[in-house]
């Protein structure tokens, strides 16, 4: 039976108490952020519905919620990357979840690459062109993914 988080009954009560009571938004979402453990690496942002908080607190892996593939997707079940959770954080108003994991297997992203942040937005530049900042991958997508779909949304 999944969790029941706490009814949001006031402003003190989600700021200032000990209720976990998550605000999902209009599509049942929280936003995650997921960090490495370790070295605070950024290495993703996704989303999180009801069922995805409940199993990644109770089994101390991470769960999401796939909204190209609308099911929820523990990560690592395909790829062997699992992340495993040392800690789990909350914002102020409840709204925002953030994940301290260790890897298991050196990557997060499905592209191959140890974060999923492998690209720079230059600045102050007319152009579009992105600049790599990662340049080696951990795996081949091919390899561990086969011929699947690209999960990402264009």
């Amino acid at each position: 039976m999944a969790r029941k988080f706490a009814p949001r009954t006031s402003v003190e009560q989600v700021e200032e108490g000990k209720d976990l009571a998550p605000r999902f938004d209009a599509h049942g979402l929280i936003p995650a952020v997921t960090t490495d453990a370790t070295t605070g690496e950024l290495l993703m942002v996704s989303h999180m519905n009801v069922e995805a908080l409940d199993k990644t607190i109770a089994t101390g892996e991470a769960h999401y919620w796939s909204r190209s593939r609308k099911a929820l997707w523990h990560k690592g079940a395909t790829s062997g990357l699992v992340q495993k959770v040392k800690e789990l954080m909350i914002d102020d108003d409840q709204d925002c979840v953030w994940l301290k994991v260790d890897v298991q297997g050196g990557a997060s992203c499905h592209v191959g690459y140890r974060s999923c942040f492998y690209r720079r937005i230059p600045l102050g530049q007319s152009g579009n062109a992105l600049e790599f900042t990662d340049t080696q991958k951990v795996f081949d997508p091919k390899k561990v993914y086969g011929d699947a779909p690209n999960p990402t949304q264009l």
